[in-house]
């Protein structure tokens, strides 16, 4: 409810007045209340949809509006026919008890408007089924006057037509049965049906007559002055006569039984020479649609067929196909209608309706009109539709006359109608297939390559019994022979073409002999037979139809088997038809461009699947390659010769011209561009001349400017004047002033020539003078070079004993000449720089030349401009390095620049040549070389690395650029090694500290060991300094410097890494061993060096906080000689020949020393050592350690007497490897108690697979509990300590020091606790060891404790903190 009131008035409020609602609310209600309807509808609730509906039409608003007297209504009245027209399906929805109330709904409709076709079908269909005949005739009627293509109409008119003639007719017989007449009433129905069919034919044949004038005065309006109305006519009467063909047989098809009847040969022509006819009338009037066409032709084939007609024909046996033939035809031209009648947007030319009565009509259906205005996407799926129902309408066309499904797209056969004359295609004959073809021979002839792919099945059914040629023509083939003979038949077809030689001089290159080409011509009739018609024509259609290209198959398919026999298969397709066509222009050119395809697959594909080193192993690619030029190169010969105009003679030059520069480049994968590179010997030479012969025949005929830039590369090539090629690039420039390649190259070539041979050389800087790219600098240039022509010619006239002057004239010469040729080179660059501007970022040829130009020049700055410039094509936003490069696409138009060009002389430029896949990869291998040294140069460490990393593990370009990864190695040891030996060099490189440029070595080594040897001898880098002595030294120092800082952790790690990459170091390489020695080495010294540092000296020992130990037993003493520790391994390098004398006071101190638990301080870093020193216990297999570490246990004799002096210790000498001495030490330390070595390598081991179960580790005193000390001791003597651990596989050597023995021996006291040696007596000389007694039977004692350890479940406390270990 709407309100009015005014806002300014404050009295008003709370008074507001409703209003009625206005006549828009009461449309929007209406229009809302008709939609409830549709949605009811469509949701099948058909009570309520009617109850809306009927309310609708209720509404006074519809119910009162006047169908002559509607002005602005005109909404309304559409609202009201719409309702109707939806009401009357709820109707008949509902059943047949609503009928009545369906057609009393359509019957107003039609009132409303008459012009709705569709509502006059649903009307008519609705009285045919209540038995309304005469209503429904009306209704179909009024249908095809308001859309006279309505063929649905039509073919339901006749349908109503047919059932009526059949009541009417039923009776008839009857009645003449028995009449005396009724052969006199047949014989003269037959007679004017005769008539009446003949009168048809001409008719027929007056409006083929008519189509052919048409078509060849290509009449724009079509009609050649006769009228659409005169047209129209001659088809209502057309209907009619149809119309009473089909009552006719339908009235003897009812007076038959179902299987004797057979239609009438008259009649059924009736029918079907009517039907063309009314189709041809169709066909001249050009305002009707290509859609609306092809839905006649599918009508009338619809119709024929319901009555078996389709194929019916002159003997009415099925066989002839009279409509279908024309309907195929037809339907063939109509597909090259809808491809030629095109406008720019897509749209049929003819689309547009022709009757636009008004912008305010309103109808159910969308206008016509309305598609100019449709979207891209609806204009495609219209032309699609149309498209298709072309191909189903072809499809059903073949499919009844041979029975083929000529559309292999389609799923399956089943889409297609079987109809009563539906050819079987069963063609079992050659006789048969070659009927066949006469038929589909001219509709081929008159067809496109895309028309041609409709009748591709037909073809390959007929090629089923004509697979190949007779043998006796393959026999000795004389086009392999000239494919593949001597070189000779080249330059006698250039010859012949430069003479304008005849035919019989053509025919004779291709069938040599005395024979010659007439007797293989009556051989060729002789064997073909009555088949000659096929052979002859067979081929070069199926060629066309099929495809034959091997682009459109996957990547790589070339390089396969399958890909040669693929391109093979299809070769002899145009050589089956250049035996029988010789001199076929089409089919060499084709067979040339097929081999040319084949060599462009297999060089582009190979460049990136390929590695250089495998293709030149790979003979079969290789000669696959050069044959496949020689037939491109002889086919193209043959086709010039044959070349009827001047277009195609350009177009054969240019591609012979471009199949021999072809085989000039410097490009993968035949070429590496570092050491192997195209030799350039006679036939090269040739190759070169030939090339440069055809492109200037081309140019004759038709200055292109495509053929001027290739002369220009080709002078250069052939060593020509630089001028000569000059000129050329500036001829290309000028037919072509958007094109950026002569731009690029014509100042690219300028800036090689000076740098090569520009510098003081006065005639090539006036050369590179006259085409500069900026014309105030060509003016600046020629007033300096005219002043240097002055001084030469004042010179020449003086006196010649005025020596002085001489020389202070070519001092300034000099001068002037550097100044010119700074001048020009900053030209050449500025003009490169114009070739990278916008969206010529990508254009990398310049951008590599402008690098190029730079690191040539080489002055101040130019090596980092260069690099700088060139690191464009090596990183993106998103990878500090990769290969940011795109492929050249010359078929590609970029927008404009939105910024032009500020100076006079720039141009808008924009990419016009294409490069190829292989030239592609060429250009990054180029430009990664050129970086690789740009950064070796620069010293920019971080960036080699970079690249060095990116080239091992890119995946993208593994193949083809797999052989530069030692190349960028080698420079990045280059700087890497200078960096560590040049503070100047760290400096630029970061100042990384040398410990990290060490690593970084380290790492190469681990990634490339096998590479180090060959470094050296690359020849991009030919560096004495990265031999493989020195490389290896580098690792050495690397080595020695972690051990000199004590780095337990990097050396434990490191030495992992080694042995996870070497498995079998000395079966590898000496250096490889002598690594993992000093490795190994330095790590166990680490070790030694952590337990010195974290064992408690007597001096130390604080025996308030000391650590009680938990029970009594052996104690543990060590005795380290540091002068044995300085001595290593005969062969090892020079670079670990003895520990650090950093440490040496260190080690020098463990003397005779009594191993107890460490301090509560150094617990941590007692477990992390042990935890390392079992690992080194486990993995080290490394040659020998060095001796000097000595252990040995001292057990008490006997127990304490008070009173007694106590008797000396026992002490036994444990004979034992150094890591095992190392793992007991450690853990001597941690757990305060000795325990032999096989407790200890038993308790770790468990202690390992707890970790691995995933127990947490928390402290020395988390893992498994220690196992017991020793109580007792039955023998006494010296031993040997034998492990039965079985998984290491370490070295066992004997050790022949025998340590010093302190004098007075420690002993137990009765309550468990452990006393220590005084330490002046534990440092006695060692002549007191003579006092002690030894064991002889310790070793018998340590096994026999191993399986006696206590239990392990008990932990080991420590007192300091509570911690358990």
């Amino acid at each position: 409810m709407f309100s009015i009131a005014a806002i300014n008035e404050s009295d008003t409020v709370g008074q507001w007045e409703p209003l009625a609602p206005t006549k828009e609310a009461q449309e929007s209600a209406l229009s809302h209340k008709y939609h409830e309807g549709l949605l009811k509808l469509q949701e099948k609730d058909y009570a309520k949809a009617r109850e809306l509906l009927e309310d609708v039409l209720k509404d006074p608003l519809i119910s009162q509006i006047q169908v002559d007297n509607i002005g602005s209504d005109q909404h309304l009245l559409q609202l009201r026919f719409l309702t109707l027209k939806n009401l009357a399906s709820v109707f008949l929805q509902q059943g047949s008890k609503f009928h009545d109330n369906a057609l009393c709904c359509y019957l107003q409709a039609v009132e409303l408007d008459s012009y709705d076709s569709v509502v006059w079908n649903h009307l008519g269909t609705l009285s045919c089924t209540m038995g309304l005949l005469s209503v429904s005739r009306w209704a179909f009627e009024q249908g095809l006057v308001c859309s006279p293509t309505n063929w649905n109409c039509m073919e339901k008119l006749m349908e109503v037509l047919t059932v009526a003639a059949g009541m009417v007719g039923s009776v008839a017989p009857q009645k003449e049965k028995n009449s005396s007449d009724a052969d006199f009433v047949e014989a003269m129905n037959r007679n004017r049906l005769e008539s009446v069919v003949e009168a048809v034919k001409d008719v027929s044949r007056n409006a083929s007559t008519a189509k052919d004038i048409i078509d060849q005065r290509d009449i724009s309006d079509g009609q050649d002055g006769l009228s659409l109305h005169i047209i129209g006519g001659i088809q209502s009467l057309l209907l009619t006569i149809m119309c009473a063909a089909v009552k006719m047989i339908s009235w003897r098809k009812l007076s038959c039984s179902g299987t004797s009847y057979q239609a009438d040969h008259l009649e059924s022509s009736c029918l079907v020479d009517a039907a063309i006819a009314f189709c041809k009338l169709q066909h001249l009037d050009p305002t009707i649609s290509v859609k609306t066409q092809v839905d006649l032709l599918v009508a009338v084939h619809d119709l024929l067929a319901e009555y078996g007609l389709c194929c019916a024909g002159m003997d009415g046996e099925g066989e002839e196909g009279t409509f279908l033939k024309f309907a195929v035809r037809h339907l063939m031209a109509l597909d090259v209608k809808l491809k030629s009648q095109l406008n720019p947007n897509g749209l049929e030319g003819d689309a547009l309706p022709k009757n636009n009565s008004g912008e305010d009509s309103v109808t159910d259906e969308p206008s016509v009109c309305d598609d100019k205005h449709s979207s891209e996407d609806e204009e495609e799926t219209e032309l699609e539709e149309i498209q298709s129902s072309i191909d189903s309408a072809l499809d059903q066309a073949f499919f009844c006359l041979y029975g083929l499904k000529i559309n292999p797209d389609s799923s399956s056969e089943d889409d297609l109608a079987v109809h009563k004359n539906t050819s079987r295609g069963d063609y079992q004959t050659k006789e048969q297939c070659a009927d066949v073809f006469q038929y589909v021979l001219p509709y081929a002839k008159a067809l496109s390559k895309t028309g041609l792919v409709k009748l591709r099945r037909v073809l390959r059914a007929i090629r089923k019994h004509f697979p190949q040629p007779p043998y006796d023509l393959l026999v000795n083939n004389p086009l392999d022979n000239f494919l593949d003979g001597p070189d000779s038949c080249e330059k006698i077809l250039c010859e012949i073409y430069e003479t304008r030689g005849s035919t019989e001089a053509i025919l004779n290159v291709l069938f040599p002999g005395e024979s010659g080409y007439e007797a293989f011509k009556k051989l060729s009739t002789d064997s073909s037979g009555p088949y000659s018609d096929v052979y002859g024509n067979l081929y070069y259609y199926i060629v066309q139809a099929e495809d034959i290209s091997a682009s459109d198959k996957y990547t790589g398919f070339v390089l396969k088997k399958e890909g040669g026999e693929f391109v093979e298969q299809s070769a002899n397709l145009f050589k089956y038809d250049l035996l029988y066509n010789p001199l076929r222009f089409e089919s060499w050119q084709r067979l040339s461009n097929l081999y040319d395809e084949e060599v462009d697959l297999l060089l582009n594909d190979g460049s990136k699947h390929i590695s250089i080193l495998d293709w030149r192993t790979n003979t079969a690619l290789t000669q696959r390659v050069e044959m496949g030029r020689r037939h491109s190169r002889r086919c193209l010969l043959m086709s010039l010769t044959l070349a009827n105009t001047v277009t195609e003679q350009i177009e054969i030059h240019e591609l012979l011209a471009l199949v021999y520069y072809d085989s000039l480049q410097n490009v993968v994968p035949f070429y590496d561009q570092r050491a192997t590179l195209p030799v350039k010997d006679s036939t090269w030479n040739i190759y070169c001349q030939n090339s440069m012969k055809h492109f200037e025949k081309a140019f004759e005929l038709k200055a292109q400017w495509l053929h001027a830039f290739y002369l220009g590369k080709l002078c250069e090539k052939l060593g020509h004047s630089p001028a000569k090629a000059f000129s050329y690039y500036n001829k290309a420039m000028t037919l072509n002033p958007t094109a950026v390649d002569p731009v690029y190259r014509i100042h690219a070539s300028r800036m090689k020539l000076l740098y090569t041979r520009g510098k003081q050389n006065l005639d090539v800087i006036q050369v590179v003078a006259d085409y500069t790219y900026d014309q105030t600098t060509k003016e600046n240039v020629s007033s300096m070079l005219g002043s240097i022509t002055n001084v030469r010619h004042s010179s020449s006239d003086q006196n010649n004993n005025v020596l002085d002057s001489k020389k202070e004239n070519k001092l300034a010469e000099s001068d002037l000449l550097d100044k010119v040729w700074h001048i020009l080179y900053d030209d050449c660059l500025y003009a490169l720089g114009t070739c990278v501007e916008g969206e010529l970022k990508h254009f990398h040829k310049a951008r590599y030349m402008l690098a190029q130009g730079l690191y040539r020049r080489g002055e101040a700055g130019d090596l980092e401009r260069a690099k700088e410039e060139l690191s464009f094509c090596f990183k993106s936003t998103r990878s500090s390095f990769t290969v940011n490069m795109w492929e050249i696409d010359g078929t590609v138009r970029k927008g404009r620049r939105k910024n032009p060009n500020i100076g006079v002389s720039r141009k808008n430029l924009e990419v016009s040549l294409s490069e190829s896949s292989r030239k592609f990869i060429t250009c990054i291998r180029k430009y990664m070389i050129l970086y690789l040294n740009l950064l070796e140069k620069n010293s920019d460490l971080s960036t080699l690395e970079r690249a060095y990393t990116y080239l091992r593990t890119d995946k993208r370009f593994a193949l083809c650029l797999g052989d530069i990864v030692p190349l960028g190695l080698g420079k990045y040891l280059q700087v890497l090694t200078t960096a560590i030996r040049d503070p100047e060099v760290r400096r630029i490189c970061g100042d990384t500290p040398v410990e990290e440029l060490l690593e970084k070595m380290f790492s190469v080594f681990m990634d490339h060991a096998n590479l180090l040897a060959d470094i050296s001898t690359i020849p991009e880098v030919n560096s004495p300094e990265l031999s493989e002595g020195n490389l290896y030294s580098y690792i050495h120092e690397y080595i020695r410097l972690l051990e000199s800082d004590i780095r337990l952790d990097v050396l434990e790690t490191l030495n992992e890494k080694i042995r996870k990459r070497f498995k079998t170091p000395k079966l590898s390489n000496s250096n490889f061993a002598k690594i993992c020695k000093h490795a190994s080495l330095s790590w166990c010294r680490c070790i030694l060096i952590k337990l010195a540092s974290i064992t408690p000296l007597p001096e130390s020992v604080d025996t308030a906080n000391q650590l009680v130990p938990i029970s009594k037993g052996h104690l543990l003493y060590v005795d380290l000689q540091p002068d044995e520790l300085l001595i290593s391994s005969p062969d090892g390098p020079a670079q670990f020949k003895g520990l650090d004398m950093n440490w040496f006071e260190t080690l020098n101190r463990i003397k005779n020393i009594a191993i107890r638990q460490t301090s509560e301080d150094n617990m941590e870093s007692a477990v992390t050592v042990m935890k390392s020193t079992y690992n080194f216990y486990r993995e080290s297999s490394c040659g020998t350690f060095p001796s000097g570490i000595n252990l040995y246990t001292v057990t008490p004799s006997q127990a304490p007497v008070e009173g007694l002096q106590q008797a000396p210790g026992i002490v036994d000498t444990l004979d034992l490897s150094i890591p095992r001495k190392l793992l007991l030490w450690v853990y001597t330390l941690v757990h305060g108690r000795y325990s032999n070595i096989s407790a200890v390598v038993k308790y770790c081991d468990e202690m390992k697979a707890r970790n691995k179960r995933g127990a947490s580790i928390v402290t020395a005193s988390s893992q498994v509990a220690p196992p017991a000390p020793h109580s007792s001791v039955s023998s006494l003597g010296s031993s040997k300590e034998k492990s039965t651990h079985t998984e290491s596989s370490e070295a066992h050597e004997a050790n022949p020091y025998a340590p010093a023995v302190a004098s007075a021996l420690p002993h137990q006291e009765a309550g468990g606790t452990s006393t220590s040696l005084n330490t002046t007596e534990a440092q006695k000389p060692t002549t007191a060891a003579s006092q002690l007694t030894r064991s002889s039977s310790s070793r018998a004692m340590e096994n026999a404790q191993d399986g006696g350890r206590g239990n392990m479940n008990t932990a080991c406390v420590n007192p300091a903190d509570g911690s358990k270990f």
